[in-house]
């Protein structure tokens, strides 16, 4: 029998409902009467999720009266927001089932237009706080509707450094407005007025609250960007101007969110200004060319403020902006940030989770590469992503060898593309496949020694000495058949150092995937059963990078935010409950039900609490109080004799063979369902995040 199917139809959590066993909450069980835990079957955390949507310098459109093209009717959003939300494993349900999470939202909205006090003070801040630049390279692109521009040199008032700007000698006809100006304004000092300001309009910012933002119907509005200007990657922006990524004209924004304040209470916000000066992460520049990227496909944006209802020839003409701004909050907030579905299962070997995560660190030095200890600091990779299990102790072993012989084969096989008929070209990914072969002999090999309990989580960082990558900084890849998260890998050159990039930040965002989190940037959207990212009909979210997450593409945050902890978090909770409860039908199913009972009964009252603590958006607690639930009756079973094995990946695959591969949905609007950093990439959006 092939253990891969043997392990599978015991141990996946989206095949326990199908193995009987316990009833109804608060009914009698072999375990006696259970609340919580339901054994041999997968539940779900249902929860009523409260969403704030405020409103700040927009107008309710009267009743009765004929709606203004900036004028906002609530109705709007009613007919686009979704009800609820039910989130999946969204690179597992890319092989032919749905694999749900146990995670579950009924959402209920809170809609609030701002007084004129609030607004007459928020805006007020905003221009106090803001800075006068020059214009960045999206708005002069906005101006010109071309790529007729003209670079001129600025002096930076603060800096005095000198600097470079963007004009436009002839403004296009077509546009509404010219931008003549630009402040530039924090955009975490912005959210962070929001948050400490919201109880003004009765809102709760621990609660999930979007500020939608319009400036520019005010006498005293003045044409501004948004900027994270201190941000800078971990290992080359403190030796080098080029890896000071905030600040690149290309990084000004439109909206922020989702950072954790020290010493202070969570703050779920977000604010999304479309009066700010044109996004050029969206292409929000381009009000002229309905599709940007060339590929025959219409790309959704949303353009400027002043673009709405135009009469003139852009994609402004009849536009409504209620319509839109309830898009955001469906498709950027909703499903990217505040409730998001997860790349990969976050229990990583169930039922048996792990104990223990060791970063296993395999560095292949190229000959006259950089040195290693320059551009990647594992101990500090090591201490970013250990919140994403905070359960577990994490450690680290590096492992560094020269990059030549068969392992420098497998790496070339990644970039040469001319030498395909060498790089295994039967199997499915012939480019990857000798790699993958590698990682999964040397970690059967590794895993030998290693105690039960303890994860390894094989890194392998690529630091070369000739620019072979094209661009790719790193992959999360999975197994190709089951959906389950397999290596990370990480790529360095000097053409990517000369670029701004080290391999610490890339390796964080990596291993975030490699432990569950998608990027704000593509997702899943739970009613309409579709997958999507930033093309097409959904052009437009590539917003959600402007958020406080290491999981973006613009290099503005080298940490986890606050949506990415909520979220995972969730995920742990239902993961330690649904795993139990896994666990219970093993112990059941060797009889050894008598020795777990007791266990059982306590490990049920801590999921009652957990359950209170999760809906009462404590998410931290709430994985606590599952997670020593858990362990108690995993000491339990073992105690008792119940082989409880975690499931082992590299031992039932051989490789990314073709063999057993299942369909991808066919509702999903990328290549691969998001477990690559920049491999799913335009070309087009490559040179955004290169650009200066």
């Amino acid at each position: 029998m092939h253990l891969r199917i043997a392990a599978v139809s015991i141990l996946s959590l989206s095949l326990l409902a199908a193995c009987g066993g316990g009833g109804t909450p608060g009914t009698q069980t072999d375990f006696g009467r259970l609340s919580a835990l339901k054994p041999g079957q997968q539940d779900t955390l249902r929860t009523t999720l409260k969403v704030n949507v405020v409103l700040v310098g927009y107008r309710q459109t009267r009743p009765g009266s004929v709606p203004g093209a900036r004028d906002v009717n609530t109705a709007d959003f009613s007919e686009i927001l979704p009800g609820t939300y039910d989130t999946i494993a969204r690179a597992p349900s890319a092989y032919g089932t749905t694999e749900r999470t146990g995670n579950a939202f009924d959402y209920a909205y809170n809609y609030v237009f701002a007084d004129q006090s609030f607004e007459n003070d928020f805006f007020n801040f905003l221009a106090q706080n803001g800075k006068k630049q020059s214009l960045t390279i999206a708005s002069a692109l906005y101006n010109c509707q071309s790529d007729e521009i003209v670079a001129v040199p600025v002096l930076d008032p603060t800096t005095l450094r000198q600097g470079q700007g963007y004009r436009c000698p002839t403004p296009a006809a077509n546009i509404s407005r010219e931008i003549t100006s630009n402040l530039e304004i924090d955009g975490n000092v912005t959210e962070n007025w929001l948050a400490d300001n919201a109880g003004r309009l009765g809102v709760n910012p621990g609660e999930y609250t979007i500020f939608l933002v319009n400036w520019y119907d005010r006498p005293d509005f003045q044409f501004h960007s948004y900027t994270r200007a201190d941000a800078i990657d971990t290992d080359i922006g403190p030796v080098a101007e080029v890896g000071k990524f905030g600040k690149r004209g290309s990084r000004r924004l439109i909206a922020w969110g989702g950072s954790v304040r020290e010493n202070a209470p969570a703050q779920r916000v977000w604010f999304y200004d479309l009066s700010a000066n044109p996004d050029y992460w969206t292409d929000a520049y381009d009000v002229t060319n309905p599709d940007v990227n060339g590929d025959k496909v219409a790309d959704y944006r949303m353009p400027p403020i002043w673009e709405y209802g135009t009469r003139k020839a852009s994609l402004g003409y009849a536009r409504k902006v209620g319509p839109d701004l309830a898009r955001v909050t469906r498709y950027i907030a909703l499903n990217l940030l505040f409730t998001p579905s997860p790349l990969y299962r976050v229990a990583l070997t169930p039922p048996r989770q792990p104990e223990e995560i060791e970063l296993d660190v395999h560095i292949e030095q190229g000959a006259g590469a950089a040195n290693p200890t320059d551009v990647f600091n594992v101990p500090l990779t090591q201490t970013r992503v250990s919140v994403l299990q905070p359960f577990a102790q994490f450690s680290n072993t590096v492992r560094q060898r020269p990059l030549s012989g068969e392992i420098a084969e497998a790496y070339k096989c990644v970039f040469v593309l001319e030498e395909k008929d060498l790089c295994t070209p039967e199997y499915q990914d012939p480019f990857f496949e000798r790699l993958f072969q590698f990682g999964v002999n040397e970690l059967r090999s590794e895993y030998q020694s290693v105690p039960q309990g303890r994860y390894l989580l094989p890194i392998y960082a690529f630091n070369a000495a000739e620019d072979e990558e094209s661009g790719l900084l790193g992959i999360a890849i999975d197994d190709n058949q089951t959906g389950t998260q397999s290596f990370v890998y990480s790529f360095l050159s000097p053409g990517s150092i000369n670029a701004g990039f080290g391999l610490t930040d890339t390796t964080v965002h990596e291993v975030g995937h490699h432990l569950s989190l998608s990027h704000p940037h593509d997702g899943y959207d739970s009613e309409e059963d579709t997958s999507y990212g930033p093309s097409g009909p959904f052009r437009f979210v590539d917003t959600g990078d402007e958020s406080q997450t290491v999981m973006t593409y613009n290099s503005l945050a080298v940490t986890f935010g606050q949506f990415n902890l909520d979220s995972q978090y969730r995920y742990l909770t239902s993961a330690y409950l649904n795993n139990t409860n896994a666990i219970l039908e093993l112990a059941r199913r060797a009889g050894k039900v008598n020795e777990v009972r007791g266990a059982a009964q306590s490990a049920d009252a801590g999921f009652v609490k957990a359950k209170a603590r999760y809906d009462a958006m404590s998410y931290f607690e709430a994985a606590q109080l599952a997670h020593s639930s858990y362990r108690s009756v995993l000491n339990a079973a073992l105690s008792a004799g119940v082989d409880v094995q975690p499931y082992r990946w590299y031992q039932n695959l051989n490789g990314l063979s073709a063999q057993g591969k299942k369909p991808r949905t066919s509702k999903t609007f990328l290549p691969q369902p998001g477990a690559v950093l920049f491999p799913e990439e335009t070309k087009e959006q490559r040179l955004k995040r290169l650009a200066p």
